[in-house]
């Protein structure tokens, strides 16, 4: 794997909205502290992800039933984080798919709203870092383009 000089895990300058982000990852999604669910999201939360209900019960009941499920859920890594305001995006890969997770925060600092993107890896032994190479064929197959 390439060296990754953006390594949130590595950065000292994290805001709190980020650090909350990482340890929602971390522990709740990709661990198994579900009751740090009550301290880090928020009851109204807002979901836009299409499937997943509303509100922190929302969040809990597709982790219980999905999230906590999934074959290497606990294999992930944190690409890069940003923030502006109320929002951070982190953008992470697991297992099989890469994601960038649009998360808005309330005054109480949980969060308070969600969007993601999500894809399988591109490639066999996908590595975010890695500078590519040139080759269309995907993009022609996405777009149906032949």
């Amino acid at each position: 794997m390439e060296p990754n000089p953006y390594d949130p895990w590595k950065r000292d300058d994290l805001t709190e909205n980020e650090k909350t982000v990482l340890r929602f990852m971390d522990e709740i999604m990709h661990g198994d502290n579900l009751a740090l669910l009550d301290e880090l999201v928020s009851e109204d939360y807002i979901q836009h992800t299409p499937g997943i209900g509303q509100g922190r019960e929302g969040v809990r009941k597709y982790i219980q039933e999905v999230g906590h499920r999934r074959p290497g859920r606990h294999d992930w890594r944190p690409v890069q984080i940003f923030s502006q305001g109320d929002m951070v995006i982190l953008h992470k890969i697991s297992g099989t798919h890469v994601f960038a997770d649009f998360v808005r925060f309330n005054q109480n600092g949980q969060m308070a709203e969600h969007w993601d993107v999500v894809q399988p890896h591109p490639e066999q032994g996908y590595d975010p870092m890695r500078p590519s190479t040139e080759n269309l064929d995907r993009f022609k197959k996405l777009f149906d383009l032949d």
